[in-house]
C-alpha cells in the first residue's frame, strides 16, 4: 500500500511539473494574461508594436478555464499569425463550485504553480461577475454570461491576496511580496470581491437614480460611465461605440508616482462600465475616483507594491494605432479614439504603459 500511494505521489508531482517548458535561454520571465482573446492579444501586440510594452524577452501565458464561454481557437489562430508575440495558451481544468472559491479547492494547487512559475498576471476587462461570489441578489440590470470564468479568476485572486472571508488565510503573495497583480475594469472588480468586497451593481439606478435605455441627457458628462446610446432601444442597431470619457482624480500618492504626473492633474480616461467597486475589499486603497467622488476609478495594494488595478480603459489600441474610426452619437461624426484625449491626457496614458513596462521589466 505504501509503494501505492508513493508511486502516486510521484505521479503527482511528475504532473505538476509539466505545467511549464523550462524558459528560453532568450527568455528571462513569465507572465501570466487572464482571458486572452483574440481582441485582448490584439491590445498587447499594439503595445508591443509601439513600444509601450517591451515582450521580447517575457513568455507570455494566456490562462483561460475549460468551461468559459468563449472560443479560445479564435485566440490560437491570431497567435499562429503574430510570431513575434512570445505567447502561449494554457486551458484549466480543475472543477470549480461557486460555494467553494475563497478556500482550498481543486484549482489550489494549481494556483500555487502558476504563482511559482511566474512573475506576475493581468485580468482584463469583461462581463458581470455573478452578484452571490459577493452575498448579494442579482440586480436587474446585472447579466451574468460567462461564470466559469469568473469563479477561476476570482479564485485565483483570493488564493493571491486574501480577503475577507478567511483572515487567517495565508495569501501566495507572502511569499513573494513583489509579483504584479495588475486588474482592468471587471480585473479590478473581481480583485475587489475577490478580496472580501462589494459592487454597486448598476450605477445609473443605484447613483444617480436613472435608467440609462431612457437616455441620461440630464446628467452631466462626469456621470456618464459608458454611453447610453447604443443601450436605448431607439439606437441599439446603429453600430455606436459602447465607451465615454471622463475625467479622474487622484485621491493618494500611488497613481502619480507610478506614472509620473502631477498629483493634481484630472486626465481624460475611456470608461466603458455600468458596475463599480462598492464596499473596498481586504488591503485596498482609493487611487483615484471620478470627479464627483461617487465612483472608485482606480486602486492600489496597501501591502504589495505591485498589485494595482484601474476601472477605466488604458489598453484600448486605438489610442495607440488608429487603423478605425468610432461613432459616439446618432447625428455625429465617426472619429479617431485618440483625437478624444488631449495631449495631457494622452500624455498621462503612455507614462501609464511606461510605468507598467517598467515594473514587468524589474520583477
Amino acid at each position: 500500500m505504501r509503494h501505492i500511494t508513493l508511486l502516486l505521489l510521484l505521479c503527482s508531482l511528475s504532473i505538476q511539473a509539466q505545467l511549464f517548458e523550462p524558459l528560453p535561454t532568450n527568455i528571462n520571465k513569465r507572465v501570466i494574461i487572464a482571458h486572452p482573446t483574440a481582441s485582448n492579444i490584439e491590445v498587447l501586440d499594439a503595445l508591443y508594436q509601439k513600444k509601450l510594452l517591451d515582450l521580447s524577452s517575457i513568455q507570455l501565458i494566456g490562462l483561460y478555464h475549460r468551461d468559459e464561454k468563449y472560443d479560445y481557437s479564435k485566440s490560437q489562430s491570431m497567435l499562429d499569425t503574430l510570431r513575434h508575440l512570445n505567447m502561449s495558451l494554457l486551458e484549466l481544468k480543475d472543477t470549480l463550485h461557486m460555494d467553494s472559491l475563497f478556500c482550498s479547492n481543486a484549482s489550489s494547487a494549481t494556483f500555487k504553480q502558476l504563482f511559482n512559475e511566474s512573475e506576475g498576471i493581468v485580468f482584463l476587462g469583461g462581463p458581470d461577475i455573478p452578484p452571490a461570489l459577493y452575498g448579494e441578489e442579482t440586480h436587474p440590470r446585472t447579466k451574468v454570461t460567462d461564470p466559469y470564468r469568473h469563479y477561476y479568476e476570482a479564485s485565483f485572486l483570493y488564493h493571491l491576496l486574501g480577503g475577507y472571508q478567511n483572515t487567517e488565510y495565508t495569501p501566495l503573495l507572502e511569499e513573494n511580496p513583489e509579483y504584479l497583480v495588475f486588474g482592468i475594469c471587471l480585473g479590478m472588480q473581481t480583485m475587489n470581491i475577490a478580496s472580501g468586497g462589494t459592487l454597486i451593481q448598476d450605477i445609473p439606478l443605484e447613483v444617480f437614480n436613472n435608467d440609462e435605455t431612457l437616455g441620461l441627457q440630464q446628467l452631466a458628462n462626469e456621470e456618464i460611465h459608458r454611453n447610453y446610446y447604443p443601450k436605448m432601444p431607439a439606437h441599439e442597431n446603429d453600430t455606436l461605440a459602447g465607451s465615454h470619457f471622463h475625467t479622474i482624480l487622484f485621491k493618494d500618492y500611488f497613481f502619480p508616482a507610478l506614472a509620473q504626473v502631477d498629483s493634481d492633474s484630472k486626465p481624460l480616461v475611456n470608461s466603458y462600465h455600468h458596475q463599480a467597486i462598492e464596499k473596498l475589499g481586504k488591503g485596498l486603497v482609493v487611487g483615484a475616483t471620478s470627479s464627483d467622488g461617487k465612483i472608485i476609478e482606480a486602486v492600489f495594494h496597501a501591502h504589495y507594491p505591485n498589485v494595482f488595478g484601474v476601472q477605466f480603459h488604458p489598453e484600448r489600441s486605438q489610442f495607440y494605432i488608429q487603423t478605425r474610426q468610432s461613432k459616439f452619437t446618432p447625428d455625429g461624426e465617426a472619429i479617431q479614439l485618440s483625437d478624444c484625449l488631449d495631449d495631457e491626457s494622452m500624455s498621462f496614458h503612455l507614462q501609464f504603459w511606461k510605468a507598467v513596462n517598467h515594473l514587468i521589466q524589474e520583477l
